[in-house]
């Protein structure tokens, strides 16, 4: 491919293939969403004769990678350097992306400059050192590192995003119908192109597809070594994709999100070729699948499980039954040990399974323990195989893909699939996977009798081979995620732990702690860059008057797919001034009793530990579940049942998230997050913790806040809201501001300007007015009047007394030597055009020196039905063609008679190709290292003869499709005939395509190899001609994996596991508070006594 530049008459860019032009023009922005607009135009090649168009770079483009906007600027990706790492099987090749490049479409300052490792400019001379500071870095110069840090693969003859069993050998269509989304890491990248080609008719699409103009890159691993099993030649492959749904750094992305995505979830594909049989083998890993983070600050980061066992159950529900849908049966595989630090999470794991009321344990679900840490403990990490006995059963269920080769015909297919995690899922995980893989692989030669039974395999080349090529993932994987390689590789590769391996792991576990702590987050802002998480990025819109169109129709027509509702929200807050007295919150949580039960309960509470230097440096993180606790029991008092969605807390301060059980469905990314401010912002006396999630598609977001004391540090309270509104940061980069409707409660510690004698007399004669008298001198409502903090924000009509200070157990104020001034240091403001205020009040609990308060709210939430909004897209696109047939059809027709040509020059090569593997040749010794594979060769530049520079007049770059070279071979090809029984040759020639390095090529020695295998005579035992052997409880049809065989099934492989609850180490069960009785006072009351209240 080509990319080329024309400014006549406007600045344009193509992405030229053989036969096609992609044409892209920058149009401004949308005027409604803002975002960049960009025009597109598929032509053919010939249209861009005599249009002044020429070659913006130098070196070759291999594919065209999506559009991003960064700093107002148009980007266009592609593809520059690439090497050749691994081929699965014949006519499929992985290529590695070692350099990625990105042209400007609205501003010419990067045409035809050489950027260096740093992102600047390469000047001409040595001595524009001056003008070289002057020059801004390139925009993309952080995307173009990290997707040219060799993590990153794509295909262009197959799709990558599959396994071998989905795409068999027949099908290698690049069609992007087929792609799997959530391994696509350039999906923001493409995903207006791909809702550009959704448009077209099947011909323009199929022409945008083999092109190569869509160009799917994944994250992970791929490699190829090619040996012998015996005296039968092999290629064996390894493919690993990383879903990008929760991408991130090791401690940036732990467990589950709110759409059932994990952290580090890998795909991995184990793939052995030979020109008689074709075996395949898929496994997976994943962060264990409940809500639970790390606090990064500490050495020893500590697991924080952040919510409820109830409330987790339907995300964790949803994550497997997707996995049962795709790959069947599932065993999951614990490594966890027991230790204080992960047994919390084992745990709970296991109850998340037993518990399921919709996955059938020891049915579509096992699960088997394995402390790897304590197994392997005595005999090292060769005790890793203890792990066999327990999956033996599921092995021979789950079975493995086969395929014959000569008879191109499909034997078994792999109904099921192996879970392994441990925490990171990296080091136990890759061993125990390798571990696994082997052992099936073991099982497929000796079905096929290609070794004997119990053969002792493990000095084998292509044993030896198999594990290298598991270490080299397994370094791969931990590079993506904590930026080093994997510990226990030493011994994945050599099958025993050395003195070095020890130091040398010693030494990667040094430099993870280093990278988690100052450069994970410059990391993982790359990352959400790439994938268009950060706050306020949009994607490049592709401007044509369908999407105008479509706008405006869609918000005539709004009411059809969006839906409005009322919802009830009770927000409090307590500075409880360490107390842990158990007590009856009720007052507080139901101040009308139950007359209001809100859908929504978030309470703020500060100092639940004691202000003394100890318990703020060793914070006792044991009484906000003290407190968690007493408020779950107080709010399921009643009828209703509230689940505990999210708990946030930093030293003394705690925000704890409640919501009624038939509402929890519809919260959705629920994330915390905190800000310390106290000494400086190094400890969390003073600070904020805070919550965010969506309900619908309405944000919230609540920030529980203690600033600093003192009747005089109004600057200092000033100062600790700036740093905590700019400091508060939540994934994807979002702050506080970015939400539709923001609650700032807690102890803010806003005085009255008065004297105390003046203040404590207005407060005991009580004169008419006196509350409003003493909210004129309130520093908070001052400075809120004046603009200079909580701008936006309002706050209920306030007519309680002062919440602050009070002598403990009496209504007194502070009868102490310091007499502090009563003030209204608890507070609770806000902010949302959709907010409506129903109560605001303090309650009369006598716990602390201060006085708990609350405020009820109606908040209108807006639900958004995707699929009622995607028909009414779809029959507005019928609409528009209809009405405007001429702009629909031009490029189409445009592109017919040119397609049936390339379709005919296509046929016409077809015969003429051969794999770059030939399987039936002997092994050579230049490929005889354990360590040799397709990357490790002296790449060759097959494409020296494009580098030259391309004028607007040549004719043989911008032709007319009459003068195309007959003999350039098309894109796009029908695969070859797996390894087609030809004479044996003397030498296996394998080639690795580097666009930017060339050497010569060297003779290859004669050499002797193994005898070639005779030819077979029947199919191996247990396989028939017209039979496709699935495993039991699997589908007869690899495509439906849903429907089960009703064959009954055999024992699992590890012992079932019990039903009931494992309470055993749980102690006595703690009382909750007996129900408040019925007060008559309280049962006058109704909700209508809760009249909306006017802000101030």
């Amino acid at each position: 491919m080509l990319l080329l530049l024309s400014r006549q008459p406007d600045r344009r860019i193509a992405i030229v293939s053989d036969r096609h032009a992609l044409i892209f023009k920058s149009v401004g922005h949308n005027k409604s969403t803002n975002a960049p607009l960009c025009a597109i135009d598929l032509v053919e090649k010939g249209q861009l004769k005599d249009q002044g168009f020429k070659k913006l770079t130098h070196n070759e483009v291999h594919g065209f990678i999506g559009m991003i906007e960064i700093e107002g600027y148009i980007f266009l990706g592609a593809i520059t350097g690439k090497s050749k790492v691994a081929q699965p099987i014949p006519g499929e090749t992985v290529n590695k992306i070692y350099a990625v490049d990105f042209f400007c479409l609205n501003d010419s300052r990067w045409d035809f400059v050489e950027i260096d490792n740093s992102g600047y400019p390469v000047l001409p001379n040595r001595d524009s050192s001056d003008l070289k500071e002057t020059l801004p870095r390139h925009p993309c110069y952080e995307l173009r590192k990290l997707l040219s840090d060799g993590s990153f693969n794509y295909s262009s003859n197959f799709d990558l995003t599959s396994t071998l069993q989905k795409r068999r050998f027949s099908d290698h269509s690049l069609s992007v119908d087929n792609f799997e989304e959530e391994y696509m890491w350039n999906y923001f990248l493409m995903n207006e192109i791909i809702t550009y080609r959704d448009r077209l008719d099947m011909e323009t699409k199929r022409i945008l597809d083999d092109e190569g103009f869509l160009t799917t890159v994944i994250r992970g691993f791929a490699e190829t070594f090619v040996t012998y099993v015996k005296k039968l030649k092999v290629g064996l492959t390894v493919i690993s994709k990383q879903s990008w749904k929760r991408a991130g750094t090791r401690f940036n992305a732990r467990g589950v999100d709110d759409d059932a995505n994990v952290a580090n979830f890998v795909e991995t594909e184990f793939i052995m070729y030979s020109n008689e049989y074709c075996y395949s083998f898929t496994i997976i890993r994943g962060s264990i699948p409940v809500f639970w983070e790390q606090d990064t600050s500490l050495i020893n980061p500590k697991v924080q499980i952040t919510r409820s066992k109830e409330a987790t159950q339907p995300v964790f529900d949803k994550h497997f039954h997707r996995l049962i849908e795709k790959y069947g049966p599932v065993h999951v595989v614990n490594l966890l040990s027991t230790k204080s630090s992960e047994i919390e999470l084992s745990q709970r794991y296991k109850q998340q399974i037993v518990d399921s009321k919709s996955l059938r344990l020891n049915d579509d679900v096992f699960y088997s323990h394995f402390d790897f840490h304590k197994e392997t403990s005595q005999e090292g990490f060769s005790a890793v195989r203890r792990v066999l006995p327990l999956l033996s059963n599921s092995i021979l269920e789950a079975g493995y893909f086969s395929y014959d080769v000569k008879d191109k015909k499909v034997l078994s297919e792999q109904h099921g699939v192996f879970r392994v995690n441990c925490l990171d899922c990296l080091d136990r995980t890759n061993l125990v996977q390798q571990t696994v893989s082997l052992a099936v692989f073991k099982i497929f030669l000796e079905d096929f009798q290609i070794i004997g039974p119990k053969s002792f395999i493990d000095e084998e080349d292509f044993a030896i081979k198999h594990n290298t090529l598991w270490a080299d993932h397994g370094d791969q994987i931990s590079q993506i995620y904590t930026g080093t390689n994997a510990l226990k590789s030493s011994f994945s590769r050599k099958g025993k732990m050395s003195l070095a391996g020890v130091l040398s792991d010693a030494t990667k576990s040094v430099s993870r702690m280093y990278i988690n702590n100052f450069m994970d987050k410059g990391k993982q802002q790359n990352i959400d860059c790439l994938l268009g998480r950060l706050a306020d990025q949009k994607s490049v819109e592709l401007y044509d008057p369908f999407n105008e169109y479509v706008t405006n129709k869609l918000h005539e027509r709004a009411e059809e797919f969006t839906n409005n509702s009322n919802i009830n929200i009770f927000v409090g807050s307590f500075n409880v001034n360490g107390t842990s007295k158990r007590s009856d919150l009720s007052k507080w949580l139901f101040p009308i009793g139950d007359k209001f039960k809100p859908d929504i309960v978030v309470l703020g509470l500060q100092e639940v530990i004691e202000l003394t230097a100890g318990s703020i440096l060793n914070a006792d993180y044991t009484k906000g579940s003290f407190w968690e606790t007493m408020v779950s029991d107080c709010l399921n008092q009643y009828d209703d049942k509230y689940l505990l969605l999210r708990v946030e807390q930093m030293s003394s301060l705690l925000i704890v998230f409640f919501v009624k059980a038939d509402k929890a469905h519809y919260v959705k990314q629920v994330e915390g997050a905190s800000k310390k401010t106290g000494f400086g912002g190094m400890t969390g006396n003073k600070g904020a913790v805070s919550i965010r999630f969506d309900y619908g598609n309405t944000s919230f977001c609540f920030v529980n806040a203690h600033l600093a004391a003192g009747a005089n540090n109004i600057d200092e309270r000033r100062n600790d809201f700036e740093s905590i509104t700019n400091g508060t940061q939540f994934t994807r980069s979002k702050n506080i501001s970015h939400h539709d409707s923001i609650f700032w409660l807690g102890d803010l510690n806003y005085r009255i300007q008065l004297t105390n004698e003046e203040v404590r007399k207005l407060l005991v004669t009580q004169p008419d007015g006196y509350i409003d008298k003493l909210l004129k001198y309130d520093q908070l409502t001052q400075e809120i009047n004046a603009g200079v903090v909580f701008k936006e924000f309002k706050e209920p009509t306030l007519k309680f007394r002062p919440t602050y200070k009070y002598d403990y157990g009496s209504d007194n104020y502070d009868s102490s030597e310091k007499a502090r001034t009563p003030s209204w240091t608890d507070r609770i403001i806000y902010k949302g055009e959709n907010l409506y205020p129903l109560a605001y009040s303090d309650a009369h609990l006598l716990l602390s020196d201060h006085r708990p308060v609350y405020a009820a709210y109606r908040a209108k939430v807006t639900f958004i039905d995707d699929d009622k909004k995607h028909r009414i897209v779809q029959a507005l696109h019928k609409e528009y063609k209809i009405e405007h047939p001429e702009e629909t059809s031009l490029t189409n027709n445009l592109l017919l008679d040119l397609d049936i040509e390339s379709r005919t020059q296509s046929e016409q090569t077809n015969g003429s190709q051969t794999s770059s593997i030939n399987f039936e040749a002997p092994l050579s010794h230049s490929l005889q290292s354990s360590t040799s594979s397709f990357a490790s060769l002296t790449p060759r530049n097959r494409n020296a003869q494009q580098d030259t520079e391309v004028r607007s007049s040549s004719a043989s770059v911008l032709s007319s499709p009459g003068a195309i070279d007959k003999s350039v071979k098309p894109k796009l090809s029908a695969p070859p005939p797996p390894a087609p029984r030809i004479q044996p040759k003397k030498e296996l020639e394998v080639e690795s395509n580097g666009s930017r390095l060339s050497s010569p090529a060297t003779p290859k020695p004669t050499v002797l190899s193994p005898q070639v295998p005779p030819k077979r005579k029947v199919l191996p035992p247990g396989f028939s001609d017209s039979i496709v052997l699935t495993p039991k409880n699997s589908s007869q049809s690899s495509v439906d994996v849903k429907a089960l065989s009703p064959s009954p099934k055999p024992k699992v492989s590890s012992p079932p596991i019990s039903l009931k609850s494992n309470n055993e180490g749980e102690g006595k069960r703690k009382i909750p508070p007996a129900k408040p009785e019925k007060k008559p006072e309280l049962e006058s009351l109704t909700l209508d006594s809760w009249k909306p209240l006017q802000p101030k």
